[in-house]
């Protein structure tokens, strides 16, 4: 009887403590959120005193670039409960792929992929839920990474097929690694650009309070209304922010930025982008909380190395969730690197879904098997993938030598890769 008593005694000890923590970690977040929010009103009221705020000029007439013919053609599709607009390029009878943009963004961020990669694919890069030309749900429980993923898994049936690969950047990420768990038998390969493992984001955000600093603004999103005026004071002044690097260096156009705009001209335009990124977790992982499984699609993940706030080191520790996958850095790379270094990017795209898979998996593996050999290949593929990357870049570095030395060298290197057969791993 006493046995009893203090097993029930440690169960309800065990709910009190989980409930405390979740209080506490409830409190953190929003007191982050208030303090953002209080800092952002306030410059904002500065600057309105001092004349500094500007509306948003009125646009009327989309720029030519959103209508370039080159870019596929516009279509809508009717899901449940939810219109879609997407665009696609390519022939239905060429292997399907489905891109998915992040937040805040719209289908237009794919235009440097879609021509380079519509001549062997069918592509079709869909605006998400509240985003662009798609049905904007006022909600924010209306954004979860499950609804989001269900719109794509409906797309894909619609479209008539009964696998695709995916394309995902930024928070678009979240809904590719949730329809490989969820639906595995709709994935054929999935390319991230900037995307790590979510498990992986929750560690590094709870890990230092530093972290909390640098994810700032996925704090003060979480409140209601303020986020959305900031993004439009002088003139929708966020998306110069956004593409401050890019228009400095040349990488995309004016009439590009206007595009922007133009999309993200009015209040409500904001909607949808900002409930993405509310919706996002960020919770500490609980000390009880099983590991994610591993993942047996195959996965490119391409990660940009100059980004504060995701560094490249949580690529490769997402390659323990994941049993093949190949890691390409990017150099100087953020989470644009899809259009600053879209001719890398293409290629890697390009040369990944060329490649023949492994075999599958065979029935006499078991979960528990295959989580295990998964864990130890993954991290080590891109520790491999990581090592070939930058040796190859070295070579490429001694171009300026004399060319009998770089012939010598690349040609060693060649055969040393194809008797590794480190050419087609992922």
């Amino acid at each position: 009887m006493w046995d009893c008593v203090r097993v029930n005694l440690s169960a309800a000890t065990d709910t009190v403590w989980a409930a405390l923590r979740w209080l506490t970690l409830a409190l953190v977040e929003w007191t982050l959120a208030v303090v953002y929010g209080v800092l952002m009103l306030g410059k904002l009221v500065w600057a309105w005193s001092r004349g500094a705020l500007h509306p948003p000029f009125v646009r009327v007439v989309p720029p030519q670039c959103l209508h370039d013919p080159l870019l596929g053609r516009h279509k809508f599709i009717k899901l449940q409960n939810m219109k879609l607009h997407y665009v696609e390029a390519g022939s239905p009878f060429n292997p399907l792929l489905v891109m998915i943009h992040g937040a805040p963004d719209f289908w237009f961020t794919w235009r440097r992929q879609i021509p380079a990669l519509s001549h062997d694919y069918w592509v079709v890069a869909v605006d998400m839920r509240g985003c662009g030309d798609s049905d904007t749900p006022r909600l924010r429980t209306q954004y979860t990474t499950a609804l989001l993923a269900d719109d794509v898994a409906h797309l894909i049936r619609l479209l008539g097929q009964t696998s695709a690969h995916l394309m995902c950047a930024g928070v678009g990420g979240q809904v590719g690694w949730h329809m490989c768990y969820h639906y595995p038998q709709l994935v054929s390969k999935m390319v991230l650009i900037h995307c790590p493992h979510p498990y992986v984001i929750r560690h590094m955000v709870n890990t230092l309070w530093m972290n909390y600093y640098k994810s700032w603004y996925l704090w003060f999103v979480r409140l209601p209304f303020l986020p959305e005026m900031a993004a439009q004071v002088n003139d929708v002044g966020l998306v110069d922010r956004l593409f401050s690097s890019l228009v400095k260096n040349k990488t995309i156009t004016e009439e590009e930025l206007e595009a922007y705009k133009f999309t993200f001209s009015r209040r409500e335009d904001w909607t949808g982008p900002l409930h993405h990124l509310r919706q996002l977790d960020l919770r500490r992982p609980r000390e009880d909380e099983p590991s994610p499984d591993v993942i047996t699609k195959p996965i490119l993940l391409i990660m940009g190395d100059s980004d504060h706030l995701l560094p490249i080191d949580t690529a490769y520790r997402s390659a323990e969730y994941v049993e093949r996958i190949t890691i390409k850095p990017i150099p100087g790379g953020v989470y644009l690197s899809h259009l600053s270094h879209a001719s890398q990017v293409n290629q890697m795209v390009g040369e990944f879904l060329r490649e023949m898979p492994w075999r599958p998996l065979s029935p006499l593996e078991t979960p528990q098997s295959s989580s295990l050999v998964g864990r130890v290949m993954g991290a080590s593929l891109a520790a491999v993938t990581s090592t070939v990357s930058k040796t190859s870049g070295a070579l490429d570095m001694t171009k300026s030598l004399p060319g009998g030395f770089m012939n010598m060298a690349q040609a060693s290197f060649k055969v040393a890769e194809s008797k590794l057969g480190l050419e087609n791993l992922y």
